[in-house]
């Protein structure tokens, strides 16, 4: 379990390091953005974006850190361009090589996501970015922080897990800390719902969560689907599933986490997920021991929280999508309310399986 926390602070040392990092002197030109987007003045927009951007492009100097954190700044004004009928790379000259390289330097998109908006933000209110500077966008930024670092260790130990063997004890002690890390999800979850209003989402900060246009591709605005928890569900219960609309969900958002975990996807795509093993390590035993079944019991306590998230987060979208009808009818990543039941659906499948490994007739 040390590699796991290992791994964990690594990611936390980093998202420490982009949200304090501020290599374009932006934090007083940013933190005027939402008074701007207020009036709907897009020439004093495009005046503070032309202002802060570096006159020579990306400094020679510049790491993953520093390019993250310029990203991120520039990338409140992207969205806030869209958000005002604009495509950001048609009104300010210079803009798109610039966003390039960028995400050539971080190898993420050449826009602001998740990330960028959420654990790369500085959480402090005198520093905090944000497009419009209500509560509920605050209220949103920290239902991420909620849970972003403790998904990230779940992720880790779901790696570790998938080589421990079913009958180990050791397998239902590392479930059971996987168990408690993704109870950091249902935690976001139950605060978007007491702090976040589905009609200020709708009508207020899902305009600028609109896709934008790169080096002549689209690329979709920062929304809570990018989280990376479908990595870990890639890993735990869908490396194998041919699910069409799954598929195409996980492929639309893997150029949106961070590179490392586009690389625990690819180690594990088309190979049998740690269900898929666990269950046919259960099978394959004469009889069930009680280290078997410890085994089998604790995965299935993975999925009783892993639905606590998903059945809330489906009713969350649906109620924000019931409280706007008459507007965009797909999430501010880019998918349907509909994709977060079929991910239900299929979570729920996975679960069934466990069970009835866990009493076979």
């Amino acid at each position: 379990m040390e590699r796991t926390l290992e791994r964990a602070r690594a990611f936390a040392a980093t998202h420490t390091a982009v949200a304090a990092c501020d290599p374009l002197q932006a934090s007083s030109l940013v933190l005027q953005l939402p008074g701007l987007n207020r009036n709907q003045d897009v020439p004093g927009i495009v005046g503070l974006l032309r202002d802060l951007l570096p006159v020579r492009g990306v400094p020679s100097g510049w790491g993953f850190t520093e390019a993250a954190a310029a990203m991120r700044d520039i990338g409140f004004f992207l969205g806030s361009l869209k958000r005002h009928g604009h495509e950001p790379a048609d009104v300010v000259p210079g803009l798109e090589p610039l966003l390039l390289d960028l995400a050539r330097i971080t190898d993420l998109p050449p826009r602001e996501t998740l990330l960028h908006v959420t654990v790369w933000n500085p959480a402090e209110a005198d520093a905090q970015r944000s497009y419009t500077g209500l509560s509920d966008e605050m209220h949103l930024l920290e239902s991420v922080r909620i849970s972003m670092a403790a998904l990230e260790a779940a992720i880790a130990v779901t790696v570790e897990l998938s080589d421990v063997p079913l009958r180990s004890p050791a397998f239902a002690q590392e479930c059971d800390e996987l168990a408690a890390y993704l109870q950091k999800m249902v935690e976001s979850i139950v605060y978007a719902y007491r702090f976040i209003s589905p009609q200020v989402f709708y009508d207020e900060l899902r305009p600028f969560y609109e896709p934008i246009q790169v080096g002549g591709q689209s690329y979709l605005g920062p929304g809570a689907v990018e989280m990376p928890l479908f990595v870990l569900e890639h890993v735990l219960w869908g490396s194998q599933s041919d699910h069409p609309a799954y598929l195409e969900f996980k492929e639309t958002y893997l150029p949106y986490v961070l590179p490392a975990y586009r690389a625990v996807y690819a180690r594990f795509a088309g190979k049998p997920a740690l269900v898929d093993r666990a269950i046919g390590e259960a099978r394959a035993a004469a009889t069930q021991d009680e280290h078997v079944r410890a085994g089998l019991a604790a995965l299935n306590r993975v999925f009783v929280i892993l639905l606590r998230f998903r059945a809330p987060h489906h009713q969350l979208a649906e109620r924000v999508y019931e409280a706007g009808r008459s507007g965009p009818a797909v999430g501010s990543g880019g998918y349907a309310p509909s994709m977060l039941g079929d991910l239900l659906t299929l979570t729920l499948a996975a679960r069934t399986r466990i069970r009835a490994a866990l009493n076979p007739s």
